[in-house]
């Protein structure tokens, strides 16, 4: 589409108007990737207790369980353990979308201060590192728990616990908090986000409260829920290019 506009012909002297070849882009530019990888975070996740429980065995070991139970338990459920590290590692893939694409970009749907833009970034890989590793850690037990000693089985699962709960949990809070709370495009968001983020944060006390474990799993859906709405709130608000000169 060409635009008329007013220019100026030194040659002729006075300013005259003519046309000059303009380009419209009306093509709308659509930030997908946050709400696509913050659906695969939450999805994913959601996909592992009814998925892996078709296959499993028994009841689950509490934290702080008898290692041989934890032990005895696992041997018996390597098909469950193996579908439960798979699932968070793609959960975690989703995650990784997230904190990789537009939302904490700078200048890009959320404009991010330089200490906040690294604080997220910091927050969200750490989140990213910390269930990849559980999830390799659940691979792994369902290889070796048949075979490895009742101590290696418990220290493991232990580690991959705290990997995948509190570490993940916290760092994920953080990175609500950086990122999405303070730079939300609505109100709404940003509210969401504050509550999710602080509920994260807070389950750092069930290192030392038992009762402040009920953090985890809510902190943990919550900022789920948070980063699908701010998702998709970007989705729904694409971005108009300006016109260009056709040449």
């Amino acid at each position: 589409m060409y635009v008329p506009r007013r220019t100026v012909d030194y040659a002729r002297g006075p300013a005259t108007t003519g046309t000059i070849p303009m380009r419209l882009n009306h093509m709308s530019k659509r930030t997908l990737s946050p709400l696509i990888g913050a659906l695969m975070f939450l999805l994913f996740y959601l996909a592992v207790s009814p998925v892996a429980g078709i296959f499993s065995v028994g009841e689950l070991p509490l934290p702080g369980s008898p290692a041989a139970e934890v032990h005895d338990y696992l041997a018996a459920n390597t098909v469950p353990s193996m579908i439960t590290g798979l699932l968070q590692a793609l959960s975690g893939l989703g995650l990784g979308i997230v904190v990789a694409g537009s939302l904490p970009r700078r200048g890009g749907v959320y404009s991010v201060g330089h200490r906040q833009r690294g604080l997220g970034l910091t927050a969200g890989w750490t989140a990213v590192a910390a269930i990849i590793v559980s999830a390799a850690l659940s691979i792994a037990l369902s290889m070796i728990a048949t075979t490895a000693s009742t101590d290696t089985v418990a220290m493991i699962r232990s580690i991959s616990f705290y990997a995948g709960g509190v570490v993940h949990v916290v760092a994920l809070g953080v990175f609500v908090l950086s990122v999405v709370a303070r730079h939300g495009r609505s109100r709404l968001v940003r509210v969401l986000a504050w509550i999710a983020g602080c509920l994260a944060v807070l389950s750092l006390l069930s290192v030392v409260v038992y009762y402040a474990s009920l953090f985890l799993p809510v902190g943990r859906l919550a900022c789920m829920v948070a980063l699908v709405v701010a998702g998709a709130g970007i989705a729904r608000r694409p971005v108009i290019a300006e016109a260009a000169p056709a040449f």
